[in-house]
């Protein structure tokens, strides 16, 4: 016996057919397109920009804050960031770093332990982190703890400790981890760009074994004293929270802090590049080569970085860049390539990478070049540049789901000197790119001619076929040169 399930199974598509038959009394019938699956459905139109609004509040003491209402989630996120970083090292590289990296270790009236407990115990998180320009702290948790939270971020800024014992445990630690790096390419390949582009000092700089063991807690707390004052800094608070409340709390919380001296920027002195030259640090025991091509670029507040970043994206952006066509699908040396722009407040660069054997080294520097040139000297095709428009907007907009991400941005404006409105019309800058402003844009902003190219590889396997590319110079592990 068919239970009742069955048979209403069995009915079903009879039922269904029947709706769809004409039964001739004259009724339409509805023509339907056969869909092909093996075609991509065209993308819908990308969507206009969401970022939102927010409040630009200056306090009494100096400080910028932004106060950006959110009720998505029932959290709220601090991000205090301070307009010092590492180019306010001198000659004790990674002081900046250091001094981050030991923001949470300890705070007047509670230790380590104690700090980290408290932090736990109400489920937030507590970070910082330290870049050429500047150092960030940042403190999420529920809304209904933001008191509590806005005063861990205050005693872990204002009052820090820097306890002796943990000063020398990640002194250790960082030596430990620099002795390592000299067997690792990828670290090796970013000390040798950098220094390339920017030089020895500024953001060219990197942490030695001889830079790290002259650093002293008097040194943390001299430049914890000299750059974390209000005015200073920016204070993003994201949640839900409103201008009123906001600026309130900040008043109750973070009363006292004075303002002090804005540090003098340093001078950075950036080296002339006028020609293409190779460098290549010598791995004796080195199975493939990492490769940079690497030019000097514009700073992070030019205004045509959102266009530039989709004539990037068409270049090395993923699966879909030309130089991973290229290098992995069309060349089979590599099982990745790519290229991306890293702007800094003081000068950018614009860089594309790959790791290949050794026997394709030269051939694989040649095809970067010919992807270089030919996005200078050949439009993008319409629908080549429509599909990395959309994802590029379509991965900024997803990005403003995360509460850190609104503020990072937020906060950019004022670390870079942003314009206003810079994130409001970021999708329609993108979106604005056509085959003949990518063009001009490209010739533009990418210059081959007047590229470094910095290899981590076998000298002897490499060097002479690298010759084609301009004069070789030869580094060691520690980043010196070679006779």
């Amino acid at each position: 016996m068919k239970t009742i399930s069955s048979i209403i199974l069995l009915a079903l598509p009879l039922a269904f057919l029947a709706c769809n038959s004409n039964s001739g009394g004259g009724s339409d019938s509805i023509a339907m397109e056969p869909l092909d699956r093996s075609k991509r459905p065209d993308p819908g139109p990308a969507p206009a920009s969401s970022f939102p609004d927010y409040d630009t509040i200056t306090t009494s003491e100096g400080l910028t804050l932004y106060v950006i209402e959110s009720n998505r989630q029932p959290t709220i996120t601090y991000r205090l960031m301070f307009r010092s970083g590492g180019l306010f090292d001198g000659e004790k590289t990674g002081l900046a770093e250091f001094v981050a990296s030991m923001l949470d270790q300890g705070v007047v009236g509670k230790s380590a332990f104690e700090l980290a407990s408290e932090i736990d115990f109400i489920g937030a998180s507590l970070s910082a982190s330290a870049s050429s320009d500047f150092i960030a702290v940042s403190v999420s948790g529920l809304s209904k703890y933001k008191e509590q939270l806005l005063g861990i971020l205050n005693s872990v800024v204002r009052a820090p400790t820097f306890p002796e014992e943990e000063l020398e445990k990640l002194k250790e630690r960082t030596v430990s981890n620099l002795i390592s790096e000299r067997s690792e390419p990828d670290a090796l390949i970013e000390k040798l760009r950098r220094k390339l582009v920017y030089g020895d000092g500024g953001y060219g700089a990197f942490q030695s074994e001889e830079s790290v063991a002259s650093i002293t807690r008097d040194d943390l707390v001299a430049f914890h004293r000299k750059h974390f004052i209000p005015n200073n800094a920016s204070l993003a608070i994201v949640g839900q929270i409103d201008r009123d409340e906001g600026v309130k709390l900040v008043e109750n919380r973070l009363r006292g802090w004075r303002k002090g001296s804005i540090p003098e920027e340093p001078k950075l002195d950036f080296p002339t590049i006028s020609e293409r030259a190779v460098h290549l640090l010598d791995r004796s025991d080195s199975v493939q080569s990492t490769v940079r091509v690497a030019q000097q670029s514009f700073p992070r507040s030019n205004q045509d970085a959102p266009e530039l970043k989709v004539v990037m994206s068409v270049l090395g952006g993923g699966f879909s860049g030309r130089l991973f066509q290229n290098l992995r699908e069309d060349k089979g040396y590599t099982y990745g390539a790519g290229s991306y722009a890293a702007n800094a407040a003081r000068m950018g660069a614009i860089v594309s990478y790959t790791d290949v054997r050794n026997e394709v080294t030269a051939d694989a520097v040649g095809e970067i070049f010919n992807e270089l040139n030919r996005i200078r000297e050949e439009p993008i095709p319409e629908a080549e540049l429509d599909m990395h428009k959309k994802y590029l907007a379509g991965n900024y907009m997803l990005s403003l789901e995360r509460p850190m991400t609104i503020a990072q941005n937020v906060q950019e404006i004022d670390v870079y000197g942003l314009a206003p409105d810079y994130y409001q019309t970021y999708v329609t800058q993108m979106m604005s790119v056509t085959p003949e402003l990518a063009l001009e844009l490209a010739n533009k902003y990418l210059h081959p001619s007047k590229s470094v190219i910095g290899i981590v590889g076998k000298r002897e396997e490499v060097g002479e076929s690298l010759e084609r590319f301009g004069d070789v110079t030869i580094y060691d592990e520690k980043l010196e040169t070679q006779n």
